[in-house]
């Protein structure tokens, strides 16, 4: 990343503030990470027998890791199908 290019965000979670660089077209779409990841460990934070900072991170990045893992599951089964299709229309368009 050159300098030109290269931006700094700030961000708060669980109350300290982090100084991430990325590029300038990186930083709204963590900003809006950021943001997502802080209010999933405050939601965390509050639920009964929530001791620590660090498992409530704990908690939001399994959560998060889960939520990717099924989302990166859906695409791979679309992409099945869509091969299954393009193949169905190959044989139809060979006959």
């Amino acid at each position: 990343m050159s300098v030109e290019d290269s931006k700094g965000i700030s961000i708060n979670i669980m109350g300290k503030q982090h100084q991430f660089a990325c590029s300038a077209e990186q930083a709204e779409n963590l900003k809006q990470a950021a943001n997502r990841l802080a209010a999933m460990c405050n939601d965390i934070k509050q639920q009964p027998g929530s001791k620590s900072s660090e498992s409530a991170l704990l908690v939001a990045s399994l959560n998060l890791s889960y939520s990717l893992l099924m989302a990166d599951n859906k695409i791979e089964r679309y992409q099945q199908g869509h091969n299954a299709l393009l193949a169905t229309l190959e044989n139809a368009i060979k006959c």
